[in-house]
């Protein structure tokens, strides 16, 4: 129901009426939620990842042809057509296959079909069309690499990386840098299949060069963030900002999450020396000043608190920042602080 791509499927493609013409004639037709009903058993079953997806499925309920994404009028009829005749059908082509089709031609094409239905056979096939090449550095071979390279695993990403300069002339540095960039990040930050820590190191050295070092560091506590190792999340941190602080928002970012999770008091203090080397990079923002308010409330070191709650709130309003948050904290600062006196 939140898909922007089937709703106007349904508007502007659906309604056409040389459209129903083709479908009605030749098909059952079915307009199904994914996420409700039925819906969820026939994802998992038909290994649906994306929306919309348009199968075409025979009598016994096997895929016969198979696309994604939105569809107007003339690519649906189109669709339709192919689906109907046959011979260009992903079904047909996968039978090919299987017969023991390994024509460089035919394996080329065969790994386009497979990538526009987002098959994950499409590597493997796409390896094979390459293992037929004897250079993979001429201009088709680069965009076929370029265009099929969609994750680290195989034979593809390591060639990418390497010869990057030369994919740079297909496209431009920063797009490419991109590209790379976020298969590494898509891998390493899989928090359902978390890599090893080794297998991680090798990618980021692989991809970021004089920046591998800090990446791999700062990557630790992440890893073991996302693991729930609070142990391990303390002391890469401290290990991190022993070579690496000079980024305030980074300093402020991990001495507010000790804040929050940490209750060691010696690793506690470690924080409170992030965040003052954090309001020394930056003094004019009022959350570095909250941090440190935060955490030597936490230490029990009030007046300290209150000092620090004072200055988050005046450096805050001073510069346009959101303070309800700093006034909070420097109200109950300063309830505790009189009712303390009182005693």
């Amino acid at each position: 129901t939140w898909c922007g791509p089937c709703k106007l499927m349904t508007k502007n493609t659906f309604p056409n009426e040389e459209v129903a013409a083709l479908y009605n004639k030749n098909f059952i037709n079915l307009k199904l939620d994914m996420e409700k009903g039925e819906g969820p058993a026939l994802l998992s079953r038909y290994g649906i990842t994306a929306f919309p997806t348009l199968l075409f499925i025979d009598g016994e309920g096997n895929i016969v042809h198979k696309a994604l994404g939105y569809h107007d009028v003339e690519q649906f009829i189109e669709l339709g057509n192919t689906a109907l005749e046959g011979s260009q059908t992903l079904s047909a082509w996968t039978k090919r296959y299987d017969k023991g089709d390994r024509t460089p031609a035919f394996l080329r094409d065969y790994a386009v079909k497979l990538a526009e239905a987002y098959d994950k056979r499409k590597i493997q096939v796409a390896e094979e069309y390459l293992a037929t090449q004897t250079d993979w550095l001429n201009e088709e071979n680069l965009e076929f690499v370029y265009k099929n390279t969609e994750g680290v695993d195989g034979k593809l990403f390591p060639f990418l990386v390497k010869n990057k300069k030369a994919f740079e002339k297909l496209s431009n540095a920063a797009e490419v840098d991109a590209k790379i960039q976020g298969m590494v990040v898509d891998k390493i930050f899989n928090e359902k299949n978390l890599p090893t820590l080794g297998y991680a190191d090798s990618l980021i050295q692989l991809v970021y060069g004089a920046q591998a070092d800090r990446m791999s560091k700062k990557y630790r506590i992440d890893y073991a963030r996302m693991k729930g190792d609070r142990p391990g999340f303390a002391a890469a941190a401290v290990q991190y900002f022993k070579k690496y602080d000079s980024d305030a928002a980074e300093l402020n970012e991990i001495a507010t999450t000790f804040f929050e999770q940490v209750e060691d008091e010696k690793m506690l203090k470690k924080a409170v020396s992030w965040a003052k080397r954090a309001v020394k990079l930056d003094k004019n923002a009022g959350s570095n000043y909250l941090t440190l308010a935060n955490l030597y409330n936490k230490l029990g070191k009030k007046s300290k608190a209150i000092k620090s709650a004072e200055t988050a709130v005046y450096v805050g309003k001073t510069n346009g920042e959101e303070t309800a948050e700093a006034e909070k904290l420097l109200q109950l600062l300063k309830e505790g602080e009189k009712a303390e006196n009182k005693k």
